[in-house]
């Protein structure tokens, strides 16, 4: 039985987005008129570095907090929402258990001992990553801020259903209402299901999703909510399906994606901030005669902003710990193992979308060390989420890179099927999704095409594609019937078809293709640490060169 802990139930709440009105009858001749309210949301998503990127040179929770800080000065309610994937991953919650995170989060109010009533998180497909779900309850538990979720419910016992959080909880919450001035305002939180634990049932396949977004919403409606906002943590394509089904909620304030996203969809605005709180997005919300409409916009967390010296000072508190526990083990973060000459580009919507220097320098060392014709490593593989400028490489970095230490393998693959994996690498590219390959040995464009739908379709026909195999002088033509050898992650060799990449996969009647390597364990951090070594002055020289270009319409 797990005890209840009495902190107080937070009422966050959420609202609407930019310039839009919500399909709000007019209060009828002789009632009494309709509530009226005017609040602002602060909304962030995928927070991993307390202190920001760039070694804190952009983004970071201190500068939150004085952003939150400065909305507050004319008085008016901020609520400060957060899109999900925070407790990780990161290398200080990988760590610490991500018990600094919530730490430095309690303090975005600016009282260290209370509660805070104006802050809600929705869990992200993150939360789920460690396996002991102990570290997730003591993290909720740990948590002076409320979360909330309407489609995951969690096995107390092994001889009991699953219920909801809640249920033992009570800063988690299946809906919620926030009354503000005179009005309401009810919120509730979707998750999508990547993250699958023993500990954990997800309503997310269509039917069950459809009945727990129906049941959020008529229990919001009948607690009375003026304005109604989904706080979301799945991809973008399915907060748009939310919003064409479910014309009567007003905002949509999601994460899962890492950049600056917002759409309108009929009177219901979509909207995800970078992630790190590199940028936060300020929403000006107003209830009045029955209707609701709002206005937003996108604040960049750059050095215009001053960092709050209290969250500042727990940043610090919290690195410190973290490089003592390197210092037991004889290391030291700050070591320096070489340097770059180029900016290495390493957050999320560089290395999933397009061609970086930190993707060449990585998946030229792989083809090295495996003496392959080429070479792809998944963007959702580099677990960086931050930029590395010219001059030292740490061992931070490395920490950071190789979050996940996968192996490498070498296979072969016909020209054919290499096409097709090349245009699952950039199906999504305008999602950021993690499918997308960074390569070596291979030049390749895209085509980008508009849908009628709004969308995109992206394309590589086989005659934007050169290759340069092993030994040869130039680029040549790719040859769909030859054979071409490949060096790549057991992750992708064993995993690949759950992005997508058909001929990737192990068990339940897929099979990878045959492994040219002999089977030894060859560790990607390790070579990519052995390569760097042996450069001239330990100096990585790779820059964008062309090798993924989109090709104009």
């Amino acid at each position: 039985m797990w005890p209840n802990k009495s902190l107080l139930l937070a009422t966050v709440v959420t609202a609407l987005a930019a310039c839009s009105a919500a399909p709000t009858s007019e209060t009828p001749a002789g009632a009494e008129p309709a509530p009226s309210a005017h609040f602002r949301i602060l909304q962030v998503n995928d927070s991993y570095k307390i202190e920001g990127l760039e070694n804190g040179g952009v983004g970071g929770f201190a500068r939150l907090r004085t952003l939150r800080r400065q909305l507050q000065a004319d008085a008016t309610p901020v609520l400060l929402l957060h899109g999900g994937d925070f407790l990780f991953p990161s290398v200080m919650s990988k760590y610490l258990q991500a018990d600094a995170m919530v730490q430095v989060m309690n303090l975005l109010d600016g009282a260290p001992a209370a509660f805070d009533n104006e802050m809600m998180a929705v869990f992200g497909n993150h939360e789920f990553d460690t396996p002991d779900a102990g570290v997730l309850l003591r993290r909720i538990v740990q948590s002076d801020f409320s979360w909330i979720s309407s489609n995951i419910r969690f096995n107390f016992s092994e001889s009991a259903a699953a219920e909801p959080f809640g249920k033992r909880l009570p800063q988690v919450h299946d809906v919620l209402v926030k009354q503000i001035g005179g009005a309401k305002v009810g919120f509730f939180g979707i998750t999508l299901d990547s993250r699958k634990q023993p500990y954990i049932e997800f309503d997310y396949d269509l039917p069950a999703r459809r009945n727990a977004i129906r049941s959020a919403i008529d229990r919001l409606q009948s607690q009375g909510a003026a304005a109604i906002v989904a706080l979301t943590h799945q991809d973008f394509d399915q907060d748009q399906w939310l919003a064409r089904e479910y014309p009567e909620v007003n905002l949509i304030v999601g994460g899962h994606e890492h950049f600056f996203i917002e759409k309108q969809i009929g009177n219901t605005w979509i909207t995800k901030a970078d992630a790190d709180n590199k940028s936060a997005i300020v929403h000006d919300v107003y209830l009045a005669g029955g209707k609701v409409s709002s206005s937003h916009r996108k604040i960049d967390l750059d050095q215009t902003i001053a960092k709050d010296p209290q969250v500042a000072a727990e940043v610090e508190r919290q690195l410190q710990r973290l490089a003592g526990l390197f210092d037991k083990q004889g290391k030291d973060l700050k070591q320096v193992l070489g340097y770059t000459e180029h900016l290495l580009e390493g957050v999320e919507p560089a290395v999933r979308g397009r061609e970086t220097a930190l993707g060449n320098f990585l998946a030229d060392t792989m083809r090295e060390r495996m003496q392959t014709d080429i070479a792809f490593t998944n963007g959702g593989g580099i677990r960086i989420n931050d930029n590395i400028p010219p001059g030292p490489v740490t061992l931070y970095d490395m920490e950071g890179l190789f979050y996940y230490d996968n192996k490498l393998v070498s296979f072969a693959l016909t020209g054919q099927q290499l096409l097709d994996v090349l245009n699952n690498s950039v199906s999504k590219t305008h999602l950021g999704d993690g499918r997308f390959l960074q390569v070596s040995g291979i030049r390749f464009g895209y085509h980008a095409e508009p849908q009628a739908d709004g969308g995109v379709k992206y394309r590589v026909e086989a005659g934007d594609v050169r290759i340069r195999p092993r030994g040869a002088k130039q680029d040549q033509a790719l040859d769909l019937h030859k054979t071409y050898s490949v060096a790549s992650t057991d992750f992708i060799w064993e995993h690949g078809s759950s992005d997508d990449y058909a001929i990737f996969g192990k068990g339940k009647g897929k099979t990878s293709p045959r492994r040219l390597d002999d089977g030894t364990a060859i560790g990607f951090r390790q070579t990519v640490e052995a390569a760097l070594a042996k450069l001239p002055q330990r100096t990585i020289t790779q820059r964008v060169e062309g090798r993924i270009v989109r090709l104009a319409p």
